[in-house]
């Protein structure tokens, strides 16, 4: 589609009204959080369920032009949705008009606190992602401070729900701890309102999201044009009723559950452990995205097996629901629109695959797990010990090393073709 015209999409006609009062606040405003949880709330209020808007807070420097242009676009952007829908190609362009304006923490930390005092603001989300999630990292401190306002300001306001969105296992208990240590620094009143007032609970996030084509091809320009494909899931853990009474966002892709152990688990190995066991096979084959691999002749029929044969059968998941998001995984990876590249995947490997990877072998060791050790302690150079667990099964490691061997001699494709024959 050629470009018509390049007015902003600040022009167009607002998507939400301004009746809706501010119900969230927001820390961070990256891709993830507008193709999903932005979204979400966009969607319900699009349904007329009233979910509010959001109050966006950017804290670091680079995401300073994202705040600039949430203001000047008064909170407007563009979701695209691309990708393959029960093996059709599908298609959806949104205007998303949730949030209400973007604040900076460095310079408007004063609005920040006067947003978290707001009785309407009942739930807190966060994505400052997994390097910021730390009790030594600015985003603890601030939240507590946030939280401190709402006590010291409003402290019969209604409970409010703080949601973090980052990928760390139990991030609801995790973030609790940190705000429980950072507020030692303040009375024991402030420490007892926090177990009655807050409510921190664990979500899991399940969206691609990949940086946006250079020629935009919409018709106008929006700074915050967000790419994104078809699928998504945001399971939240918390009594579904209690939140669904101040957050009312569930739909067939937001789950409120009293636990998402199973949610967790399904996305942990079915779709991020197979990329962690895909990335240095492909990447020593050069082989550049996830969906060059899954159409390639060797390392497609490679991560079906992988799934199929010896990952499911390593997990508690029941096999009638593990299957069918199988299957959908694959769909996923041979989206045509989306550039998922493996470099950007492979950062913090190593922890990766001792996270995702190694339970599996160790409960279930097979060829292509072993070739994916492989591929992996050549990959990054990392000793036969940092295998853990499985370092510890004699046939595993034999089996490992003699791939090691067939790398080193002939190579990755070398490798899957001697796989694929066995």
């Amino acid at each position: 589609m050629p470009r018509r015209c390049r007015k902003s999409a600040a022009h167009l006609s607002r998507v939400l009204s301004d009746e809706l009062p501010e119900r969230v606040l927001q820390f961070g405003s990256g891709m993830l959080l507008r193709a999903l949880c932005v979204a979400a709330v966009d969607s319900a209020n699009r349904e007329g369920k009233r979910a509010g808007r959001i109050v966006v807070v950017q804290s670091t420097a680079e995401g300073a032009a994202r705040t600039r242009a949430l203001n000047s676009q008064d909170g407007v952007f563009t979701l695209v949705e691309r990708g393959l829908s029960g093996g059709a190609p599908f298609e959806r362009i949104s205007k998303i008009g949730a949030i209400s304006r973007a604040l900076a923490a460095d310079s408007q930390w004063d609005a920040v606190r006067d947003v978290a005092a707001n009785p309407s603001i009942q739930v807190i989300i966060s994505n400052v992602s997994e390097a910021g999630f730390r009790i030594d990292a600015p985003f603890p401190a601030r939240l507590t401070d946030a939280l401190h306002a709402r006590f010291t300001r409003t402290p019969d306001a209604p409970p409010v729900f703080v949601i973090p969105t980052e990928l760390v296992p139990d991030n609801g208990p995790r973030l609790a701890a940190m705000v429980q240590e950072v507020a030692k620094k303040y009375d024991s009143a402030f420490r007892d309102w926090l177990k009655s007032r807050v409510r921190f609970c664990s979500s899991l996030v399940d969206r691609i999201v990949t940086a946006p084509p250079s020629d935009q091809l919409l018709g106008y320009r929006d700074a915050l044009l967000t790419v994104t494909e078809p699928y998504a899931l945001w399971a939240i853990e918390a009594d579904p009723a209690e939140l669904r009474a101040v957050f009312p966002i569930e739909s067939s892709s937001v789950v409120f559950a009293p636990d998402i152990t199973f949610y967790r688990e399904r996305k942990l190995r079915l779709l991020n452990a197979v990329h962690t066991a895909t990335v240095p096979l492909a990447l020593l084959a050069g082989v550049r995205t996830v969906r060059e691999a899954a159409t390639h002749p060797l390392l497609g029929p490679f991560q079906k097996r992988l799934l199929f044969d010896e990952i499911i059968p390593a997990t508690d998941l029941p096999v009638d629901q593990a299957r069918p998001f199988a299957h959908q995984v694959l769909e996923r990876f041979a989206n045509p629109w989306l550039e998922h590249e493996y470099r950007v995947i492979a950062t913090n490997q190593e922890e990766k695959f001792r996270i995702r990877v190694v339970p599996l072998i160790a409960r279930r060791p097979q060829p292509s797990l072993a070739l994916s050790a492989a591929a992996h302690l050549t990959f990054t150079h990392a000793s036969l010990e940092s295998l853990g667990d499985a370092a510890q099964i004699p046939e595993f490691i034999a089996a490992t090393t003699r791939w090691m061997e067939v790398l080193t001699r002939g190579g990755a494709l070398a490798a899957l073709e001697t796989l694929r024959c066995t």
